[in-house]
C-alpha cells in the first residue's frame, strides 16, 4: 500500500519518538528525585544448623518461595526454600539445601542472579573479581567485569561487599564495605565513612559490563563504644553490608554497625537513596573538594538492633496487596544469631 507523503511523515515522526522513548528508558540512571518508599517489619526466624551454613553473606530471589545464598567463609551457594503468607509476608520455616561449591572464589560476599539466563554473579571480596558461575555446577562462565584502577584501592578485608542486578539484566550495582584507601578513612564515633555506589551496564547479555557511573554515600558514624577482642583490639565497625536495586531504580543500602553500648551489639540500617543531585565522580583518583551536597541523599526507613548481623539482602515476591517482601540473612558468626528476617516494602505515592 503506498502512503502519502504526510502519512510517511506522520510514521517517521512516530519512530523518531518511540526511539528516543527506548534511549531515554535505557540510560534511566535511576528513580526520579525524591523518596518514595517504606518498609514494615513483619518478623524473623531462625535457620536451621546445618553444618557449613551459618556465615550467609548475600542472598538473592530466584522464583516463589525459592532463594540462593553464599556462605562468605567456606564459598558455598545454598538454596533456600521459605514458604510465606501471600497476605502478609510472614515466612512460615526455612529449609536449606546445598547446591555447589563455585571455582575460583575466596571471599564471596555480593551474590545476583542474571534474570536473562539464570546464571550467578559473585562479587569476590578478597580476591576483587566479579565473576559470572553456573548456578548448579558452580563452574566459572566467560563472563568477568572489567574493574577500573579506581575501585582496585580497598583496604584489606574492606573489599567488594554487595551485588545487585537490575530485573532487566542490563545495570549492576556494588560496592565496597568501606571507604577506599584513597577516598578517606574509616568509620568512627566522630564520623562516617564515603563509599563510592558503583554502576555497571551492558546492552545485552551477549556485552560485556563496563562502568559508567559511581556516586558518594556517606555512611552513619559508629554509634556505640569501642568493642575490644581477645587481642584488646578495637573491631567496631561500621560500613554498608548491601545494596539492592528496585524496579524503578531506587537502590537501598544496608548500613551494618558493631559496636558496645552496655553490652556487645548489632545495629542494622536500610536507607532509601536519591541520586537525583548527587556528583557522579567515575574517574575521580580520590573524593578531594567533594562537597556534602553532592553526596547522595538518604533516608531511614528501618532500623534493628540486636544480636542478628544481618548481611545479605534482597526483593522478594509481590504480596496479595501489591507490596513487596524484602528479604535479609545473617552472617551468622559467633556474635550472632542464625535468622532470616522478612519486612515488607510499599510504595509511598507521592515523593518526598
Amino acid at each position: 500500500m503506498m502512503l502519502s507523503r504526510r502519512q510517511r511523515r506522520l510514521s517517521e515522526m512516530r519512530s523518531s519518538a518511540a526511539l528516543a522513548l527506548t534511549v531515554a528508558c535505557a540510560f534511566q540512571t535511576f528513580a526520579a528525585e525524591g523518596f518514595r518508599w517504606r518498609i514494615d517489619e513483619v518478623g524473623e526466624i531462625s535457620r536451621p544448623g546445618i553444618d557449613g551454613s551459618a556465615n550467609l553473606s548475600a542472598v538473592a530471589w530466584v522464583s516463589n518461595s525459592t532463594y540462593v545464598a553464599v556462605t562468605d567463609w567456606n564459598s558455598v551457594i545454598w538454596e533456600l526454600n521459605l514458604p510465606y503468607n501471600p497476605e502478609t509476608g510472614r515466612i512460615r520455616s526455612c529449609e536449606m539445601k546445598r547446591i555447589c561449591s563455585p571455582e575460583l572464589t575466596v571471599d564471596v560476599e555480593g551474590l545476583a542472579v542474571d534474570p536473562i539466563d539464570g546464571s550467578v554473579w559473585l562479587a569476590d571480596e578478597r580476591a576483587g573479581t566479579i565473576r559470572q558461575h553456573n548456578l548448579r555446577t558452580g563452574k566459572a562462565r566467560s563472563g568477568i567485569v572489567d574493574i577500573p584502577k579506581s575501585l582496585k584501592g580497598f583496604r584489606r578485608d574492606s573489599g567488594f561487599e554487595s551485588l545487585s542486578i537490575a530485573k532487566d539484566g542490563l545495570s549492576m550495582w556494588t560496592c565496597t564495605e568501606e571507604a577506599l584507601k584513597s577516598d578517606g578513612p574509616r568509620a568512627t564515633r566522630k564520623d562516617g565513612t564515603d563509599i563510592r555506589l558503583s554502576r555497571f551496564r551492558r546492552a545485552s547479555a551477549e556485552k560485556a559490563w563496563r562502568m559508567d557511573g559511581q556516586w558518594v554515600y556517606h555512611t552513619d558514624s559508629i554509634a556505640g563504644y569501642p568493642w575490644y577482642n581477645s587481642k584488646k583490639r578495637d573491631i567496631s565497625r561500621s560500613g554498608i553490608s548491601e545494596l539492592c536495586v528496585l524496579d524503578d531504580g531506587t537502590v537501598l543500602v544496608l548500613e551494618r554497625e558493631f559496636s558496645v553500648v552496655l553490652f556487645p551489639r548489632l545495629r542494622c540500617r536500610i536507607y532509601e537513596t536519591d541520586m537525583y543531585s548527587a556528583k557522579n565522580v567515575i574517574g575521580s583518583k580520590n573524593l578531594s573538594g567533594l562537597k556534602d551536597s553532592e553526596k547522595v541523599k538518604k533516608k531511614l526507613l528501618y532500623e534493628t538492633v540486636g544480636f542478628s548481623m544481618y548481611e545479605g539482602m534482597c526483593v522478594g515476591p509481590r504480596l496479595l496487596d501489591g507490596s513487596r517482601m524484602l528479604v535479609l540473612v545473617s552472617d551468622a558468626d559467633k556474635k550472632s544469631f542464625k535468622t532470616v528476617l522478612s519486612l515488607r516494602l510499599s510504595r509511598i505515592c507521592e515523593a518526598n
